[in-house]
């Protein structure tokens, strides 16, 4: 026999040597694994025999006042515009994604935009369905059907009782909602 063919012999003979040991090994230490299951001892053998359960102690004691949970619409107006317009004849609103960087963005234009001119500032998150819902309500009887739909980020500006001025959908700077609050104000 050709000596290159006795190298490759002994090469493949020892693979396969390698290969059958490998299976042998594996296949006998994951039967041992598995039949062998060893217990754990407890620490103290005797702790339950001597434990003795007492009974619980009750105390009476008095009810700590919670305050009372805001609802979230009043008189199906969204509670933070309801607030706002309490107070201000003209409220800027804010319907942001609290996640949302661009929406971060216009929160911060918007309640500058409101202080600047002297309105009111209320936010709705987008989160909460009950404002969203009784928002979309309220905008639902606009004439114009592009106020009917609501967008995020958006900034609204609304006139006293509750009546929609603008709709600004976006991005918008704070320059533009100070305009927007101060068109939207009764004239004196």
């Amino acid at each position: 026999m050709n000596e290159r063919f006795r190298i490759y012999a002994a090469v493949a003979l020892t693979g396969l040597l390698v290969v059958g040991g490998g299976i042998l090994f594996l296949g006998r230490s994951s039967a041992s694994s598995a039949a062998s299951v060893h217990q754990i001892k407890p620490l103290h053998p005797h702790a339950k025999a001597k434990v003795a359960l007492a009974p619980p102690k009750v105390t009476m004691t008095k009810a700590k006042a919670t305050p009372a949970r805001r609802p979230a619409v009043i008189a199906g107006i969204p509670t933070p515009l309801a607030d706002a317009l309490k107070r201000h004849s003209v409220v800027v609103l804010a319907l942001v994604a609290p996640t949302s960087q661009v929406d971060g963005l216009t929160l911060a234009e918007a309640k500058a935009g409101a202080a600047d001119a002297h309105a009111g500032f209320a936010t709705i998150h987008v989160g909460n369905n009950a404002q969203v819902e009784a928002l979309s309500a309220l905008l639902g009887t606009s004439a114009d059907a592009q106020n009917r739909l609501l967008d995020a980020p958006s900034v609204l500006v609304f006139q006293k009782p509750h009546a929609l001025y603008v709709r600004l959908n976006g991005y918008v700077d704070a320059e533009t909602v100070e305009q927007a609050a101060v068109n939207a104000a009764p004239a004196s």
